[in-house]
């Protein structure tokens, strides 16, 4: 697969204030429930209209495209993650440990049953899909970054698209073969790569993700956090 940022596949703006957010809420919840239940493919704008008791066109009126749907979905997943971690004060060293541990949180919540484990497989299986999801997750993840980068922006971003393009190559053929993923291990390399890029010699920023890979105990409160605040 060949991945890029950016300029090929369209930035993902937030929706417009909807304006029955009751009835936004009703069709977002159930529809992060059915992606999280049935995949991707298996959610469909008929399934969730007709759980709602609405139309499929009132569905399509909230959400324009399935792929919005799903980038929705990852971005609540990523505001609910990162806002528990402030509020628990979980791996605040820097912005790299805060990188790492919501990345962990996010694979780890998406990984952990078979209807979670179906929709990440489905993602990562569309090369159109999963390019969206990495332009999604780059411009989000970017943010956290303070610290003066060393390398052009250009050598970043192609170091980020080849590490994390890899990095969802390589989970899809563990979701395929139905492997046990070594998270903190893989993720970590796209870590590294860019800690390397913001002046981190080799040696540090792998002795870095070694040390700050989260423990059971760290993620059970972030995923019990993530179902209360999705209603799922």
């Amino acid at each position: 697969m060949c991945y890029t940022f950016g300029r090929t596949y369209r930035e993902v703006v937030p929706l417009a204030r909807p304006r029955n957010e009751e009835l936004y809420n009703t069709i977002k919840n159930e529809a992060y429930r059915q992606l999280l239940s049935n995949g991707y493919t298996d959610t469909t704008y008929q399934s969730i209209a007709t759980a709602c008791g609405v139309t499929r066109a009132a569905v399509q009126n909230y959400f324009a495209s399935k792929p919005d749907l799903a980038l929705t979905f990852f971005g609540d997943l990523l505001t609910v993650i990162n806002e528990t971690i402030q509020k628990k004060r979980i791996h605040e060293e820097n912005e790299f440990d805060t990188m790492f541990c919501i990345g962990q949180s996010f694979f780890s919540f998406l990984m952990q049953d078979a209807g979670s484990r179906k929709l990440l497989f489905e993602l990562t299986n569309s090369r159109e899909i999963t390019s969206e999801v990495l332009n999604f997750e780059y411009q989000w993840g970017i943010r956290f970054i303070r610290t003066e980068r060393t390398v052009t922006e250009e050598k970043f971003e192609n170091d980020v698209i080849a590490y994390m393009g890899g990095f969802y190559e390589l989970l899809y053929t563990f979701l395929k073969e139905d492997k046990p993923f070594d998270l903190p291990t893989q993720l970590g390399r796209v870590i590294r790569a860019i800690m390397n890029d913001h002046g981190y010699s080799y040696d540090d920023a792998k002795a870095f993700v070694v040390s700050h890979a989260m423990t059971p105990e760290e993620l059970s409160p972030i995923l019990a956090a993530i179902k209360k605040r999705l209603a799922l």
